[in-house]
């Protein structure tokens, strides 16, 4: 009977690598391999799924988001080996497969190509895993075995702050890749070098940048002009706007406004907290608003809201948090 192991992809939005490199080391040893995606998502209040794995030799799970580390539960298999930043921040793949190139086979509508070039971050964002888990940024691969189609996303928490990523960017220009940043560029970080380079690779979407911290605002708004040096016109990146409940409105309005003033896209990134606060609905009409470019590009917020939701009560609610949170950065009032 030939030997079998399952891979469970609890909540990955893309091709997980590590399954990947599992399944291709597993099966060069003879072994058959069954990918399960369950497609969780980030929220809470979920059932749990069972998975009968009684067929299977070995279970292996992939958990990204920590709000789902119970949402599964494996019955009628020995071996079970969980891991992913969503279950803890220790277990790590075995050297022998950690740089075995990956099975993209079992992702099989995927036509780009995914890696990291670093791992590590010398940021320390309190919301962020990366420095716990990866510690200070190094090289980690090349750009030459993560491409296996001319389409590639980067998966970097902080490829700026990599001493030689000038180097980096010259090959993907060299190979003429498509690619894209995804987990968005350190614009604190940019350079006139850098910034001329990134201007040189042929971009995949929008060129992702963050800003997290009302506090970044006069370094943003600098090199927000040195990017747009290069790279001009309107809507030709996007922002990521973290925010928390404990945070001031009017700053998170602030950010948002400020990409609206800069012609640059918002995306904003709730934490988990935004979801059990007494303005959630708010926080999920924002972001609705925020993360749909069409929308964004057109109305208000005040126009949105109102096309948005019929009732009334809502409406006035989000109209009010928005208009009674002025959105100027308070030290500039």
């Amino acid at each position: 009977m030939k030997r079998k192991i399952i891979l469970v992809d609890v909540d990955s939005k893309i091709p997980n690598l590590v399954l990947m490199k599992l399944s291709a080391y597993y099966k060069e040893r003879g072994f058959e391999v069954t990918l399960k995606r369950l497609g969780l998502n980030y929220y809470k209040d979920k059932g749990k799924i069972i998975i009968d794995a009684g067929d299977y030799e070995k279970v292996f799970v992939s958990v990204i988001f920590t709000t789902n580390k119970e949402s599964f539960k494996i019955i009628n298999c020995e071996e079970v080996i969980i891991g992913g930043t969503g279950h803890n921040l220790t277990t790590e793949l075995e050297p022998t497969i950690e740089h075995y190139k990956e099975d993209y086979s079992i992702y099989p509508e995927t036509g780009i190509s995914y890696g990291f070039i670093t791992r590590g971050c010398i940021r320390n964002c309190p919301f962020c895993f990366v420095p716990k888990k990866e510690g200070t940024i190094y090289k980690y691969d090349e750009v030459e075995r993560i491409a296996r189609t001319k389409k590639v996303k980067f998966l970097d928490n902080n490829i700026l702050a990599y001493n030689k990523c000038e180097e980096e960017f010259e090959k993907i220009i060299k190979l003429k890749l498509k690619c894209q940043f995804n987990q968005a560029l350190d614009i604190r970080l940019l350079t006139e070098r850098t910034a001329e380079l990134l201007s040189k690779i042929n971009y995949l979407g929008e060129y992702l940048f963050a800003f997290d911290n009302i506090e970044d605002l006069d370094v943003i708004d600098k090199n927000l002009i040195l990017f747009k040096k290069y790279v001009p016109g309107d809507w030709k990146c996007k922002f990521f706007i973290y925010c928390n409940v404990n945070m001031n409105i009017s700053d998170v309005l602030f950010r948002i406004e400020w990409c609206r003033k800069n012609k640059v896209l918002p995306y904003l990134m709730r934490d988990l907290n935004c979801y059990s606060s007494k303005n959630r609905d708010f926080y999920i009409d924002l972001a609705a608003y925020c993360n749909q470019p069409a929308i964004f590009k057109k109305m208000t917020f005040n126009e949105f809201i109102a096309k948005r939701t019929n009732n009334i009560t809502r409406q006035k609610k989000s109209s009010r948090l928005y208009n009674q949170n002025d959105p100027l950065y308070p030290s500039r009032r």
